[in-house]
């Protein structure tokens, strides 16, 4: 980013500038001209002493002459204007290419901001900065060189026809002054509507900057930039067209009203002349009425006016930049390769993830490494045990390169993290967290991130015609976003990858739960509704037999989810918003023709009674209130009608402005908001009133309600209510939620998976995810890591809104789908489960193991044994009661044993010293008589634990245990097994459980 705004100027427009200063120095020629010919006019035309003129060697009549002069003064001051005009536009049109590039960098600054910065940065200031601190630099960056050139210029010219002509100037004729008064504003009006316009696009802005801001650090892991930034210069283009509008329409107002200003002495010039000619008008009055002094004082204030502005700005600019460009700011990845060249030609080592005498600091300054040492190696699954958020944020964000460490490397397969380039790192870097940002747009979108590439966009378009003619070749905004290594030829596997994995941990459904709450967009949604509309016969069959359970819609029977004029007309108000006046009021005139005005106002008087006993004046703010949809005001007019009225509210006291308010109350708000208070007999008399609404009044109404169909699809329901054709959240909570469960499920066996993936990736999605649940917030976290493939994986607390049992079978089928990828997982807290092969805990700003020892690595062959281990002991029932800590300490003390084929294991009676988990080998057990002749034989399979009664009771062995073949055991000693016992007392616990359900085995 060049550091001074004239810099900044000169290099992205230099070429523009000397188009734009050639055009200005033409306007002088013109300028002079305009000054000139009224003097020719006057002493060479009308003050002629004969009616024959020798001009240039031409014998020329007076009049002619007279006439042709006036034309070319005409001629001159409409090609200054126009020229003006056209200088001015394009002296727009640079400013805005200048601006919107100045602020593409900016915002392409904040997403290289380190981690630090960026956490100790206020989001608003940034948005600040580059919507309305920048917006000032626009005009400044189009008159950089020609507005200063212009008013020189200006000044100069004037004063050299004054010192050659003459010292006096007419002053100007203000004949058309109200015509210019009544056709400016008018202009200026259709200006003053594209401003507003580009306002609300500034603001939006505003918001996608915001969002950037706060989810960066997402982009940058899941590869997001390019999209965001693509969707960011669809968003620039959009204002450029908005204010490149204004400029053609502010210029051609300015061209006008000059235009106008000059007609006035071409008139004087035709017409007075004509009468001085004639003899009707003296030549000085002419002349006295004509001349005008030119002010010299406009340019010369124009240039002061400049020079102060240009100070400002360059300050202005300099303060922007380096609030922009701070100390550690990353390197310009979007202008990268999806690879760099050395990773490309790089050979891929056989090393993961480590730290090298690392100190680190958190964002509050405190020290969270000390001088640490770690080898995660290629492969591995490590738990760090972090306690203090602030601590496992930093550490993260440390193997995120979100953060550098205070000294130290971290190194990331084999070479410096800082080495690597963004992109290479977001590729091979996975981040799984509990609470990840989610952007506004849809879940595809969300999920999909790093599989999202935008070719050249419009905005990359235009910068690199610019750049084409200005030279500049290389520019971040050019649009060229590249694409990622087979990414287009991925993105249906990529797509079927996140779908596979949600489906195998259960949460397909969740996510499909919430998709059938909202609402088909025909406009966004590609899922076709008649599909679903088709499905609803058998959907109420399935769900429950008994149509009455379900609030289904009929013209028979009235529905408590819907307001009484929906009823009536038997559709859906099209707006979900409060009636409007006009329909509220022919509502009432239907009402009254069909004779239940009465009746209804009555009822309202029995609602709004209600609401004043339960809600004071000013409880507008309370959620019972706001779930009703009423307007803030009509509580406090409620209680001012209760309060005039002493709280009768009926009869005589009613006027009808009344009337009308407590009309609006039953028309707006569903029966069962009220629950019993909305009476049977209004909801009869409105049924029995449905079929003799006049078809005049309903096509009257048609504009703001759709009516109700059984065989097709209602846009205004959502597909939930859609798919029985009902108002489902009349229903408890409870029963709501039961049917919704049993609606998705039969979606899933009679709708195709691909449609239904459809309806799920179309999910809309608010800002930061407001509008979904925790879970599938991280469920969209964890499908952007799926996606990319990483071959190391962040787990940040990840998943952390599931209970304990599914958290461990997620991580699980983690590992299953990257069986080599390297997990280092951030907990609070010592998990019970894991599939761990270390477990470290952070204490003192250094990593302790289980044993307490300070440790630094794990060893590739330690962590394989432990892990062989691992998966042996899990098969065992006993043991399935066990922490994953105790678990991971009863491998450690386990050892291997191998019995060559013919050999015993232990004999019957020998004392118990242990029990053996068989790994490998065929082995056969028997049981002997008092002779010792054998009496029964069983052969226990592989993974079966023998001798786990006597590890606990130290019995003496009741069986032979033998060696049918090469065998291999793993042997746990009874002392560790019973140390593990009696240091836990909740893990002796669940083992007298275990223990009792053996005894509890039939024979």
């Amino acid at each position: 980013m060049k550091q001074s705004l004239l810099s900044f100027i000169w290099t992205f427009s230099k070429r523009d500038q000397m188009i734009l200063v050639v055009a200005t120095c033409l306007l002088f020629p013109l300028l002079y001209l305009t000054l000139e010919l009224p003097k020719r006019i006057i002493n060479d035309a009308i003050s002629a002493d004969s009616a024959l003129i020798s001009y240039f060697g031409y014998l020329v009549n007076q009049k002619t002459l007279l006439i042709l002069l006036c034309l070319i003064f005409l001629a001159a001051v409409l090609a200054h204007g126009l020229l003006k005009m056209r200088i001015n536009t394009m002296k727009g049109v640079m400013a805005e290419r200048l601006l919107r590039r100045f602020r593409y960098t900016l915002i392409e600054h904040i997403l290289r901001f380190p981690g630090a910065y960026q956490s100790n940065t206020s989001e608003g200031e940034l948005v600040s900065m580059v919507t309305s601190e920048t917006e000032p630099m626009g005009g400044l960056m189009g008159d950089a060189i020609a507005h200063p050139l212009l008013q020189a210029g200006q000044m100069l010219t004037i004063l050299l026809f004054l010192f050659l002509q003459s010292l006096w100037f007419g002053l100007a004729a203000c004949a058309l002054i109200p015509l210019q008064a009544w056709l400016i504003p008018r202009l200026q009006r259709q200006i003053n509507t594209l401003n507003r316009s580009r306002i609300r696009q500034v603001r939006a802005l505003a918001s996608d900057i915001g969002e950037l801001t706060t989810g960066a650090a997402t982009l940058r892991q899941n590869i997001g930039w390019r999209y965001r930034m693509a969707k960011v210069s669809a968003r620039l283009g959009k204002l450029f067209d908005t204010r490149f509008l204004i400029y053609k329409r502010k210029f051609f107002m300015k061209f006008l009203n000059n235009f106008l200003n000059q007609l006035t002495p071409f008139m004087l010039f035709l017409i007075g002349g004509l009468l001085v000619i004639d003899g009707q008008l003296t030549v000085g009055a002419l002349v006295a009425a004509l001349a005008a002094f030119k002010d010299l004082s406009a340019p010369w204030k124009e240039l002061l006016t400049y020079y102060t502005a240009a100070v400002e700005m360059s300050q202005r600019y300099e303060l922007v930049v380096g609030r922009f460009t701070p100390t550690g700011l990353l390197s310009d990845y979007l202008s990268e390769a999806p690879q760099d060249v050395d990773d490309q030609t790089e050979t891929p080592q056989d090393r993961g993830l480590s730290l090298e005498h690392v100190i680190l600091l958190d964002r509050h300054g405190h020290q969270v490494l000390n001088n640490v040492d770690l080898e995660v190696p290629k492969g591995a699954w490590v738990c760090l045990v972090v306690e203090n958020d602030y601590d496992r944020v930093a550490l993260a964000q440390m193997l995120l390169r979100e953060i550098n460490p205070s000294s130290g490397n971290v190194m990331f397969q084999g070479a410096n993290m800082n080495a690597r380039s963004q992109t290479y790192l977001s590729s091979n870097l996975g981040h799984v967290t509990s609470k990840p940002y989610i952007f506004q747009g849809t879940v595809r979108e969300n999920m999909m991130m790093p599989a999202l590439v935008n070719p050249a966009g419009r905005l990359g378009k235009a910068d690199a015609d610019e750049a084409e003619r200005t030279g500049n070749s290389k520019d971040a905004s050019e649009g060229d976003w590249g694409t990622l290594e087979g990414e287009e030829g991925k993105q249906d596997a990529t797509h079927a990858d996140w779908i596979s994995l949600v489906k195998d941990i259960g949460a397909h459904g969740i996510l499909l739960q919430r998709a059938v709450e909202r609402k088909l967009n025909a406009q966004q949604d590609t899922f076709p509704p008649q599909l679903l509309a088709s499905l609803r016969a058998d959907i109420r069959q399935k769900v429950r037999p008994e149509e009455k359970s379900l609030p289904i819609f009929g013209r028979d029977h009235y529905s408590d989810g819907l307001t009484l004029p929906e009823n009536l007309l038997y559709g859906i108000a099209i707006s979900p918003d409060w009636l409007g006046e006009d329909a509220s009021e022919t509502i009432g005139v239907l009402l009254d023709d069909l004779g239940l005005c009465q009746m209804v106002i009555e009822q309202s008087v029995v609602l709004g009674s209600m609401l004043i006993e339960t809600f004071d004046a000013d409880a507008t703010d309370s959620l019972l209130f706001q779930q009703l949809g009423l307007p803030e005001n009509m509580l406090a007019q409620l209680h001012a009608l209760a309060k005039r009225t002493e709280g009768v509210m009926s009869g005589a006291e009613l006027r009808p402005e009344d009337e009308k308010l407590l009309l609006s109350l039953a028309l707006n708000v569903p029966s069962s908001r009220f629950d019993r208070a909305f009476h049977n007999d209004v909801k009869a008399a409105v049924l029995a009133a449905r079929d003799k609404v006049p078809a005049k009044v309903a096509l009257k109404l048609a504009s703001d309600f759709a009516p109700l169909d059984e065989q097709s699809w209602h846009p205004h329901l959502s597909i939930l209510d859609n798919l029985v054709f009902g108002k489902l959240d009349e229903l408890p909570r409870t029963r709501y939620d039961e049917a919704k469960v049993a609606i998705t499920e039969i979606l899933t066996t009679q709708v195709e998976d691909a449609s239904l993936n459809e309806l799920v990736g179309d999910l809309p999605t608010e800002l930061r995810g407001s509008n979904l649940s925790p879970q599938i917030n991280e469920i969209i976290s964890l499908a952007q890591m799926v996606i990319k493939k990483p071959n190391t994986i962040i787990l940040d607390n990840a998943m952390s809104s599931y209970d304990a049992a599914a958290r461990e079978n997620i991580f699980a089928k983690v590992r299953r789908q990257f069986p080599k990828s390297t997990i280092i997982q951030l907990e609070r807290e010592t998990p019970d489960d894991g599939n761990f092969d270390q477990i470290l805990t952070l204490q003192q700003g250094g990593f302790v193991g289980q044993d307490g020892v300070n440790a630094t690595q794990l060893a590739p062959e330690e962590m394989s044994e432990l892990r062989r281990k691992l998966q042996a002991i899990r098969k065992a029932p006993l043991f399935s009661g066990l922490s994953g800590q105790q678990l991971r300490l009863l491998a450690f003390s386990a050892r291997w044993v191998e019995f060559p084929a013919g050999t015993y294991v232990f004999r019957q009676n020998d004392q118990s010293d242990g029990a053996y988990l068989i790994y490998e080998g065929d082995i056969s057990l028997v049981a002997r008589k008092s002779d010792g002749s054998e009496d029964f034989k069983v052969y226990p399979p592989e993974g079966t634990l023998v001798g786990e009664l006597g590890l606990i009771r130290n019995d003496p062995r009741r069986l032979d245990m033998h060696a049918d073949t090469t065998t291999t055991l793993l042997r746990i000693q009874a002392q560790d097994f019973l140390a593990i016992l009696e240091s836990d007392a909740q893990t002796a616990f669940k083992m007298i459980r275990v223990l009792i359900g053996y005894l509890d085995r039939p024979n």
